[in-house]
């Protein structure tokens, strides 16, 4: 798994991880920056993710094809993607053009020119993406889940942002926030492959060393101020019900973190677990069911969603709450729970290979827990459940007062809110 880990905090609070493997063809380079979804205001809505696209568009140096040809052209891999807490920028590429790579990031990361008339073509090009997203119902339903369990709160946002907080946005305003958002102490540089620890730190040194300290951007807390929406039911032109049931549950730095991942792998992870083999494979009802779970700092979300045939959804349902009840009341067996640890183990196992998994490990690891995780902390943390603990984490997850229930459903399905919630009764 990971070897030769070390960290190195420059004076102005950047910080520099990486992990060296002298037999690897490849090094992977990432920029981790700690701001997304969530530190924005509603009046930014989109912002971080927007600012991402216009990273890519060039810099005082470098168009954007250019930046494109200059890792793409020696066989490497560039992309970006932003998410409710951070953002990140990264590279992957023969090792021999590892200070190339970086010079490209950290010229984006540092130099983005944001021409105006860059501006104003990407946010066509995010209006589209909104547009894609809002006809694929599959999408719109978890959307419409998340705004519903953080209503009134910038969690419940789409990071795309709405076509009215893109509007306001032009060069100067992504400029301000960039300054504000993309701070020496926010950011993380991220190197795995082969490569020497130092060659990295210099480099950082080199081109960001010089940049003041200054305080990162900070976000609004989920307390029980934060309302929540029992139901939010979307009626369009489709011919499937997509539903999604969401539960607000603990922050990743909750030590139930581990009961919940094998929660989740026995619930609805994989084609084995037990929703994809009773709803699906047993009873015909769906072609595609599961459950996720998504960590914050202080909150989070675990979701259960599907598509199902709209004369049989509310069976479907049924059928699902049956099976979340089920945890709760009857133990889990040995077999079971081992075929679910040995997944989530050799899932993360293998998800520790290569330059490119191991670069996005280390860059969330700092960013969330502000320390590299010892791999064999997760792979402890996951062996160690029992299946009390499994029942326990169902039996908290799975309280009636933080679900939301939102659905997409066809616009001429009979059934009313309260039908709908009904089903959940006897959970």
């Amino acid at each position: 798994m990971l070897k030769n880990v070390q960290v190195t905090v420059l004076k102005n609070g950047t910080t520099v991880v990486s992990a060296a493997e002298q037999a690897a063809e490849s090094v992977a380079v990432g920029i981790w920056v700690g701001v997304g979804g969530r530190h924005e205001r509603a009046s930014q809505s989109g912002i971080s993710h927007f600012l991402e696209h216009m990273l890519f568009k060039g810099t005082a140096k470098r168009s954007a094809l250019e930046i494109s040809r200059a890792v793409e052209g020696r066989g490497g891999y560039l992309n970006a993607f932003t998410q409710e807490e951070s953002t990140c920028y990264y590279a992957r590429l023969p090792y021999e053009f590892m200070p190339h790579a970086f010079d490209v990031l950290s010229d984006m990361y540092l130099n983005a020119a944001l021409k105006p008339e860059d501006v104003a073509r990407e946010r066509d090009v995010i209006i589209e993406e909104i547009k894609m997203y809002q006809d694929l119902p599959q999408h719109v339903v978890q959307e419409k889940m998340q705004e519903g369990m953080f209503s009134g709160h910038v969690l419940g946002l789409p990071l795309s942002g709405e076509e009215k907080t893109l509007a306001r946005m032009d060069r100067e305003f992504l400029s301000r926030y960039k300054s504000a958002a993309y701070t020496p102490a926010s950011t993380v540089f991220s190197f795995a492959g082969h490569l020497d620890h130092d060659e990295c730190v210099a480099c950082v040194e080199k081109v960001i060393g010089h940049v003041r300290k200054c305080k990162p951007l900070a976000f609004k807390h989920v307390d029980a101020s934060v309302a929540q929406k029992r139901a939010v039911v979307i009626h369009k032109d489709i011919n499937q019900v997509h539903a999604a049931v969401g539960f607000r549950v603990f922050g990743r730095h909750d030590d139930r973190r581990y009961a919940l991942r094998v929660l989740n792998s026995l619930l609805g992870e994989n084609m084995s677990s037990r929703l994809f083999q009773s709803v699906r494979e047993r009873s015909g009802l769906c072609y595609s069911i599961q459950s996720s779970y998504q960590l914050f700092e202080e909150t989070g979300v675990f979701a259960i969603s599907g598509g199902f045939d709209a004369q049989r959804a509310e069976s479907a349902l049924r059928l699902t709450v049956k099976e979340m009840r089920r945890v709760i009341d009857e133990k889990i067996g040995p077999r079971e729970l081992k075929r679910a640890k040995d997944y989530l183990l050799g899932t993360f196992r293998l998800g520790l290979e290569g330059s490119g998994n191991q670069m996005m490990f280390l860059g969330e690891s700092l960013l969330n827990y502000g320390r590299v995780v010892n791999p064999e902390e997760t792979i402890l943390g996951i062996s160690s459940v029992t299946p009390d603990d499994v029942r326990r984490v169902a039996e908290d997850v799975f309280e009636p007062s933080h679900m939301t229930l939102a659905l997409v459903v066809p616009r001429a399905q009979p059934q009313r809110d309260e039908d709908w919630l009904a089903v959940f009764e006897k959970l």
